[in-house]
């Protein structure tokens, strides 16, 4: 059987940014993660750790599924810029690491070891900074070289992911909270439908050939 890898690679893209798009619409907008303090936090997580764990479960699906993606067109088009996609998705996988593996354990464990549950808590948020910061500088350049997209739909994409990038750092350096960078959440929901599209562009301009991908 004949398998267009390239168009495979495309729709794991579309693929991995919707599923990160229904993820952030359950967190941000039915979730409602408290952010005040570490005891709001560890109250909520206990309480609503089934559906918060396979909130980030089904992230860690579309990191995959991105992780694929990027590295495929970063080595055929030996593309600095897919090559920066690639590796944020690989250091976002140890963020869930953590996540998933660390937070039952410390939150359960807050009253007794109060120290726990900020280590863990920082580190995911000091390793979301870095690898977003990775991910939307390499997302910019991929929208500014793109020409299979519109321009509008280029600039759109470029300027959107510069600001989280801008955002992300600010969050690395500790200059802007988390609960900071979630009052951009509706701005990363654009990106990801965005990016998404870009996918379908992608498998699109793949249809009949493997060869040459823009970004």
């Amino acid at each position: 059987m004949n398998i267009n890898k390239s168009k495979t690679a495309a729709y794991f893209w579309s693929a991995g940014s919707v599923l990160f798009f229904v993820a952030i619409v359950l967190y941000v907008f039915v979730s409602q993660p408290a952010v005040d303090s570490d005891a709001e936090r560890t109250a909520q997580l206990i309480e609503s750790w089934a559906f918060a764990s396979a909130i980030w479960r089904l992230e860690t699906l579309a990191v995959l599924l991105l992780t694929i993606s990027s590295w495929y067109f970063a080595t055929i088009e030996k593309s600095m810029s897919w090559f920066l996609v690639t590796l944020a998705h690989i250091v976002m996988i140890v963020m869930y690491a953590n996540m998933l593996g660390a937070y039952p354990a410390a939150a359960e464990s807050y009253a007794e070891a109060p120290y726990l549950y900020p280590m863990v808590y920082d580190t995911s948020v000091w390793i979301f900074g870095f690898s977003n910061f990775l991910f939307l500088t390499g997302m910019v350049f991929i929208y500014i070289s793109s020409e299979i997209l519109s321009k509008w739909m280029s600039w759109t994409g470029a300027i959107i992911s510069a600001l989280g990038a801008m955002g992300s750092l600010a969050l690395f350096f500790e200059w802007l909270t988390f609960g900071d960078l979630m009052l951009g959440g509706p701005l990363f929901l654009i990106l990801y439908l965005l990016n998404a599209y870009l996918g379908l562009k992608l498998a699109k301009h793949h249809d009949t050939t493997t060869s040459h991908v823009h970004p």
